[in-house]
């Protein structure tokens, strides 16, 4: 009897103890992806004056958080070389909702700067 009792008083404190990244979000989350061959140094959201550093070519920022954020935004990038910007093609007004989210920022074949705006799970 004793050791069902403990199995049980071990399970439910299991399940209670386990959390989920977005059990306790309460702001939009954004991160950036960089998609290209060039190290960021600066990647700059215009809109928020929000800065991310030192992003590495084929690799994650860190999500960082927003109390208003938009699909598609204004970019300014430094990398070790140059400067680059991303200006939306269409201007979002619906500000996103509470969850994860990634700007993918790539280049073009004329090395423009191209933005995907994902959902994250």
């Amino acid at each position: 009897m004793r050791k069902i009792v403990l199995l049980a008083v071990i399970c439910v404190v299991i399940l209670f103890s386990c959390t989920d990244r977005d059990d306790e979000v309460n702001l939009v989350n954004i991160r950036i992806q960089n998609s290209t061959s060039l190290f960021f140094s600066e990647v700059r959201i215009v809109e928020n004056d929000t800065v991310y550093e030192h992003v590495e070519a084929g690799e994650f920022s860190e999500y960082r958080e927003f109390e208003r954020a938009y699909a598609y935004t204004k970019l300014s990038i430094l990398t070790d070389s140059t400067s680059l910007n991303y200006v939306p093609v269409e201007m979002s007004t619906d500000t996103l909702p509470i969850g994860f989210y990634t700007y993918e920022i790539s280049l073009d074949e004329e090395n423009k700067v191209d933005m995907t705006f994902r959902i994250d799970n």
